[in-house]
């Protein structure tokens, strides 16, 4: 293990690169929405008039900052999306989804309070939603509390032994008809994330050949859209990815510990992602290609060339979002 590696693991790089969970996913930071004119169409759809479409953007607001309004506001603009402008639509939908960002804090402080765990723990069983959980319990309010989680926007899992809520962005499938294709894009890579994580407890727990895929998915984004107002998010999910494709995690290391021998399964996923992909248009790849090259040299192992070669081409600090 190089010291860098060292380095970044004693400030913490566990807990980051876990969250794509853990901070990617339960994320509070609320992405501004400067520049969404830019990335949403200006000009106004036949269907509907500016007048109308900006009457029912309004009435959308009033209803999206009431307390605990994020259900009832997911309900009208469900109910009306179809009614206003492509440039109204995809306002509303990045509205709410720094909504729910925002209110996801205060969400999990809820179900994190021990008899809130205790209870959902008694009761839980694996890969559980919260309808299910719902249906299990007779305490009237826990399934009360559960039902706003999920009326919410948010989906259940199981991180590290304790129950959280994450961002379901399954639930904004309904909407990416009516959004710029950046934004469209933004979702449907959002939920392939929410919907099977990558990490969970210092370890992979999706494939090595997924890994690859998903991180292309987001370059391509990147590529196409590089003034969405979305870039950032999908930046950061991006280099977790491309650290979990050069150094693995904690407690699935890219080399293992003891014989510095390049995981087998990491051997046959990248090359077969490689045979499979040009890299003449992605960074990525062709940085994955060269780093083959490097380790099928040193036998796919760890040695002095290879961290060399990581220190100066995928710099943890450079990658890492603390």
């Amino acid at each position: 293990m190089t010291s860098m590696f060292q380095s970044a693991k004693r400030k913490g790089m566990r807990t980051f690169i876990t969250a794509t969970a853990i901070l990617m996913l339960l994320q509070t930071a609320v992405a501004p929405l400067s520049g969404v004119a830019a990335a949403a169409s200006s000009s106004t759809d036949t269907k509907v008039t500016t007048a109308s479409s900006t009457t029912i953007y309004k009435t959308f607001l009033s209803m999206l900052y009431k307390k605990n309004g994020l259900p009832a506001a997911d309900t009208y603009l469900e109910s009306h999306i179809n009614q206003v402008t492509t440039y109204h639509a995809t306002l509303m939908v990045l509205q709410l989804e720094n909504a729910r960002n925002k209110a996801l804090t205060a969400m999990t402080d809820r179900l994190l309070v021990p008899n809130v765990q205790d209870k959902m723990i008694k009761t839980y069983k694996l890969n559980d939603s919260f309808t299910k959980l719902m249906s299990r319990t007779n305490d009237t309010s826990l399934r009360a509390l559960l039902q706003q989680a999920r009326d919410s926007g948010y989906r259940l899992v199981m991180l590290e032994g304790s129950l959280y809520p994450i961002m379901n962005y399954m639930a904004f499938q309904k909407y990416i008809s009516y959004v710029k294709p950046d934004i469209k894009q933004y979702i449907n890579i959002m939920a392939v994330e929410t919907s099977n994580l990558a990490a969970d407890d210092g370890a992979l727990v999706i494939g090595y050949q997924e890994i690859l895929n998903r991180a292309l998915n987001q370059e391509r984004f990147l590529n196409e859209y590089p003034k969405s107002n979305r870039v950032q998010e999908v930046k950061n999910l991006m280099n977790n990815y491309t650290l979990y494709t050069f150094y693995g995690l904690n407690n699935t290391p890219l080399f293992d510990y003891e014989t510095n021998k390049m995981t087998a399964n990491a051997q046959k996923g990248y090359k077969a992602v490689l045979q499979r992909n040009s890299s003449e248009d992605s960074a990525f790849l062709t940085k994955l290609e060269k780093f083959m090259d490097i380790v099928t040299e040193a036998k796919f192992e760890k040695t002095a060339a290879v961290e060399k070669w990581l220190e100066q081409n995928v710099p943890v600090s450079e990658y890492a979002n603390y």
